[in-house]
């Protein structure tokens, strides 16, 4: 790169609400004088159906948007300045869009880079949690990406096993550790219970395995359990709550509006996300930014926030009911710690993972500035 301000441009399937609370703050960065962000559409339908409304998010305006461009706009974005731009794709094969956009970027001598989670190692045909293992994703890398994966310079790997990924395909990458970010939340956390409450936000689906905080909880009927979201483990769910004598203590309330679930975890003691895969885990970002305790599975990229660090929150490993039981045992044994220390979590999140911190953390990296000591989770 030269002295030159940097300009960044993002080529993804959607508007991000997961990306747009750091990217927007990119341009106040005195390093950077444009942002573009290119989509194949505004907000897919599963977004929105969960509540997201990306145009809210404050400061999109400035930057420079562009849904579904004719090809003729993909070149003009792509030849502009060469030298001073870095191209962001998020992933080779997570869209068609952004896989026929870096097919275009091929034929020009640019910056890449790539934003990506781990690969998929879940079978959703058969729920099994190791369905693809690495080794194959490995082999289809090898024959299938190759040739674009040696035109690329930076990989942001979002959590620690995508991080080990990336970096074992010997590339000579730069990988940095990454994660999402979610909008700075507010709220009052007034609780008084004598008893802790914890909440499942997310889809009712299997690879999320909801179903486990249900036989986890039963083991010591301790407390109140909310799970906010749908999906086709509801009927299950619902049966293994009536199986334990479990309805005063466990409550589906369905779907629920994005803006207002930050209220339910400002409510909530602790978050419970007992996935068997999750690309990172979004959720556990806001709960940290409500100031909730997170009890988070070893298969979420998310839990790498929490390592090493027993105040934000405990990690356990994927399927194991058991260790599930034991985390909510820990928040019973220590719920008067757990609630002192909210707000040390809540500013936690602020200084480490907030749109602000990682927009900063993001350009660092680019600017090969000490991107390895300076990562969201330290």
């Amino acid at each position: 790169m030269s002295n030159n301000k940097m300009r960044i441009v993002f080529w993804q399937n959607c508007l991000s609400p997961h990306q747009l609370p750091y990217i927007v703050h990119l341009i106040n960065d005195s390093r950077v004088d444009e942002v573009v962000i290119v989509a194949g559409e505004a907000l897919n339908n599963a977004r929105k159906e969960m509540g997201w409304n990306v145009v809210t998010i404050e400061g999109l305006d400035k930057c420079k948007v562009y849904i579904t461009p004719y090809d003729a706009i993909i070149e003009s974005l792509l030849s502009k300045r060469p030298n001073d731009s870095y191209h962001l794709f998020s992933g080779i094969h997570a869209d068609a869009f952004v896989f026929k956009c870096l097919d275009i970027s091929m034929k020009y001598t640019l910056h890449r880079g790539m934003i990506t989670e781990r690969p998929n190692t879940y079978n959703f045909k058969w729920n099994i949690a190791n369905g693809k293992p690495y080794w194959m994703h490995r082999i289809r890398f090898f024959i299938q990406d190759r040739k674009y994966a040696k035109k690329m310079k930076h990989v942001f790997a979002m959590g620690e096993e995508a991080v080990n990924y990336f970096k074992s395909l010997g590339l000579g990458w730069k990988v940095h550790p990454f994660c999402y970010c979610t909008q700075s939340i507010t709220g009052i956390s007034d609780i008084h219970h004598s008893t802790p409450r914890y909440a499942f936000v997310g889809s009712l689906a299997p690879w999320k395995n909801p179903t486990s905080i249900v036989r986890a909880f039963s083991q010591s009927k301790l407390g109140i359990v909310n799970f906010i979201g749908n999906g086709n483990l509801k009927d299950k769910i619902q049966k293994e709550i009536e199986k334990k004598n479990l309805q005063e203590q466990v409550k589906l309330l369905g779907t629920i509006p994005q803006h207002k679930i930050p209220q339910y975890l400002y409510d909530s003691d602790a978050l419970i996300l007992p996935s068997l895969y999750d690309g990172w885990g979004a959720v556990v970002n806001e709960a940290l930014q409500a100031g909730c305790f997170v009890i988070c599975s070893d298969a979420c990229g998310a839990s790498s926030l929490l390592n090493n660090n027993p105040k934000l929150g405990v990690v356990f490993k994927a399927g194991d009911d058991k260790g599930l039981a034991d985390c909510m045992k820990y928040v019973n044994t220590n719920l008067e710690e757990i609630r002192i220390s909210r707000n040390y979590r809540k500013e936690w999140a602020e200084t480490h993972i907030s749109g602000q911190a990682i927009a900063k953390y993001f350009v660092d990296c680019l600017n090969d500035y000490n991107y390895a000591c300076n990562s969201p989770k330290t």
